[in-house]
């Protein structure tokens, strides 16, 4: 009996030291969980194809050229980036102008990209010269001024209620003057588990 009572405060706290342990495992799991692993996925990078454009004189009004019912199908297809071989950026050069964008114009650019329905954080990314307006599905999600190729100007999250299944990103190039650049990618974070 007196062993039986030496081992008792033995079982007694061990016994709460697992239960203990086994209270905090979920704990933990539901916090790996929640905080959770995501990868960066890119949904369209640079210097992809497939890009809709047209090129219009800077007082040029085509309305609602970033709606996603907007008849594009008689413009020419392209390559990003768009611009000249000439000029002053880093980025004017043969190997990274694929579509050529005059000076002294606004080049419109339309491409449809597919999103999964767990993608979040949806972020814009580009450089232009000079301004951009970035719309996604019709919405305007960002105003550049970037002067004379600011890498990584654009650079915007698409608002969550602004997404959908199959999404349109448009811009509205302007140039200056001297030299034209746009590229532009898209990603997003698409979560895993964490087991």
């Amino acid at each position: 009996m007196n062993r039986l009572r030496n081992l008792l405060p033995a079982g007694i706290a061990a016994g709460a030291l697992v239960t203990g342990m086994a209270l905090a495992a979920p704990a933990a799991t539901a916090a790996q969980t929640a905080s959770g692993r995501a990868n960066v996925v890119t949904a369209l990078d640079y210097n992809s194809t497939g890009w809709t454009y047209r090129q219009v004189p800077p007082t040029t009004q085509v309305p609602d050229f970033a709606d996603r019912g907007f008849d594009d199908s008689g413009w020419p297809l392209g390559q990003a980036g768009f611009g000249t071989t000439n000029g002053t950026c880093s980025w004017n050069n043969e190997n990274t102008v694929k579509t050529p964008w005059a000076v002294d114009t606004d080049i419109l650019v339309r491409h449809w990209i597919h999103l999964p329905r767990d993608a979040q954080q949806v972020r814009i990314q580009g450089t232009v010269d000079n301004d951009a307006q970035v719309y996604f599905n019709g919405h305007l999600v960002q105003s550049v001024k970037s002067g004379k190729c600011a890498a990584g100007a654009i650079d915007v999250v698409v608002p969550v209620a602004d997404l959908d299944c199959c999404n349109l990103i448009a811009v509205r190039g302007h140039d200056g003057g001297v030299a034209t650049y746009l590229n532009l990618r898209v990603t997003y974070v698409k979560p895993t588990n964490a087991f």
